[in-house]
């Protein structure tokens, strides 16, 4: 990947200079990283990169479940028969 800068003079000095070059690979990488869209990612194999995007996939919208309601009395056998059985299972 080239860059290019240019430097202009100030005032009297009307001196312009343009300086060509080549980014470095890890500079590069970094650039393409952080420019990256949601979806997208960077896989490595074999010393060499590419970039895949998983499409957006529709998720169907469903209500939560009902929450159940608990009597004392009911927790209370609950945790009466876990300890018969030496399994403490909290609810």
């Amino acid at each position: 990947m080239e860059t290019t800068s240019v430097n202009k003079g100030f005032n009297l000095n009307f001196d312009t200079r343009i300086t060509k070059g080549e980014k470095e690979v890890s500079k590069r990488r970094a650039d393409v990283f952080f420019r990256l869209k949601q979806g997208e990612f960077i896989t490595f194999a074999d010393g060499k990169d590419k970039r895949i995007q998983f499409k957006l996939q529709s998720i169907g919208k469903k209500n939560p479940k009902a929450l159940a309601i608990y009597s004392s009395d009911i927790l209370r056998l609950n945790y009466v028969l876990n300890l018969n059985n030496k399994i403490l299972v909290h609810i």
